[in-house]
């Protein structure tokens, strides 16, 4: 599980001949503290038709089949600084499990077909938001071990939509939900439980009883603003994580006549690679700060890349 370095607001930028290429990355913000408790609104759960509670420490997301419950869980962020019109090439939600699970979970992620989302309140429930047409199915089978990272499958088409809505504008609010599946009765727990805003290690768990920012949601999001004049838009691709360890990833799968290469900060060719892919090993490169250029036909792509 390869780490990233977790900020509460980060834009990596570069520019091309095909435009200017971003990263938008942010977390779930505070929107409230009692009795000196930092809480947030913008993550929320329902089960079936009823709200639950806003402030928990962790967030269900699936079905929980001995007590006939389909959860929906929310997410909102705010601020988020993409421009009408821009292009997203990769998007996707960085979570954390709230503990070790195994049996399966479907769900289905949505966005709230909405311009500018309000945060979540137990009087109005989840599922009344209107919901964009695209959606991604998300069936979880993998082991999650306790407090491990995880990310979501791509959500692109669900950014794209929202962003092209037409009063859409940067530094707006945006909602996701994620609804379970009713999988039958069932002594399993086809729920996958993940670290909410409010989140805190159970000492009974082994925990140290402290809550971990680090943990909280995290929408990631890189996408193109491209100009009118950019013949060559799809040949524009982001590097992804940023700061990156041992593996780094490009948002789109690039074809075996492109050529990828690693310089320095000097400029010194560090390393090629095979581009007839997406997932590049860097587990031989030093800490420090690089960039990744790709070629082909003599156009080239360039981005600032941190090897940690």
């Amino acid at each position: 599980m390869k780490k990233l370095l977790f900020l509460p607001f980060v834009i990596f930028a570069t520019t091309s001949a095909y435009g200017q290429s971003m990263l938008f990355e942010r977390q779930i913000q505070k929107t409230g503290t009692t009795d000196g408790v930092d809480e947030s609104s913008d993550d929320a759960e329902q089960q079936n038709d009823a709200m639950d509670k806003l402030f928990d420490d962790d967030l269900d997301m699936g079905w929980e089949g001995d007590e006939f419950n389909i959860m929906t869980t929310g997410l909102r962020f705010t601020n988020v600084q993409i421009p009408k019109g821009a292009k997203i090439d990769s998007a996707f939600l960085i979570i954390y499990s709230h503990e070790e699970e195994k049996d399966t979970a479907k769900v289905t992620i949505w966005g709230q077909a909405s311009e500018n989302a309000t945060t979540f309140s137990i009087d109005s429930l989840i599922l009344s938001r209107p919901k964009t047409t695209a959606n991604v199915k998300w069936e979880i089978t993998e082991l999650w071990p306790i407090w491990t990272m995880f990310r979501t499958p791509d959500i692109t088409p669900i950014i794209q939509e929202i962003v092209d809505q037409s009063n859409w504008s940067s530094g707006n609010a945006l909602a996701l939900m994620f609804t379970g599946q009713d999988q039958g009765a069932s002594e399993k727990d086809n729920a996958r439980d993940f670290e909410s805003f409010e989140n805190e290690e159970d000492p009974d768990d082994g925990g140290d009883g402290k809550n971990h920012p680090e943990r909280v949601p995290k929408l990631m999001v890189y996408y193109t603003v491209t100009s009118s004049t950019n013949k060559y838009q799809e040949f524009n691709f982001a590097v992804y994580p940023n700061p990156a360890e041992g593996t780094f990833y490009v948002s789109r799968k690039l074809d075996a006549n492109t050529s990828i290469e690693l310089f320095d900060n000097a400029g010194k060719l560090v390393k090629s690679f095979n581009a007839d892919g997406t997932v590049f090993n860097i587990q031989d490169v030093p800490s420090g700060f690089y960039t990744v250029k790709a070629s082909r036909n003599n156009y080239s792509f360039s981005q600032k890349l941190i090897v940690k």
